[in-house]
């Protein structure tokens, strides 16, 4: 999830995100990761991000289609300050916030 949301980043977008991250999950936001430098694809709709979710590591994906909410949801309660949060992804892509809007954090909270 977090690979799928960094792959709509430019390098800087996605440093300065890293950097509002805990130790571990920024770790697991950088992994294998080769920035090329290009402009990345825009942030396409929830269906297709969830596609994409699935797509990592196909043959051992487990991801449930609320994977995007249960992630954010988990990383809102304990790991991330959402006001830093907030204010990083301020001039993000259209697209970046909605990823981790609460009205899209899951009902299961």
């Amino acid at each position: 999830m977090l690979h799928t949301f960094r792959d709509h980043l430019t390098t800087e977008q996605a440093l300065a995100f890293a950097n509002i991250l805990p130790a571990v999950t920024r770790a697991i936001f950088v992994e294998d990761w080769h920035p090329s430098g290009l402009l990345p694809p825009a942030f396409p709709d929830r269906e297709t991000l969830i596609r994409e979710v699935k797509s990592v590591r196909r043959h051992h994906n487990l991801a449930p289609d609320s994977a995007i909410e249960d992630i954010a949801a988990a990383l809102r309660r304990s790991s991330i300050d959402e006001r830093e949060l907030d204010r990083v992804l301020t001039g993000f892509p259209e697209g970046a916030a909605a990823f981790w809007r609460p009205e899209h954090v899951s009902a299961r909270e």
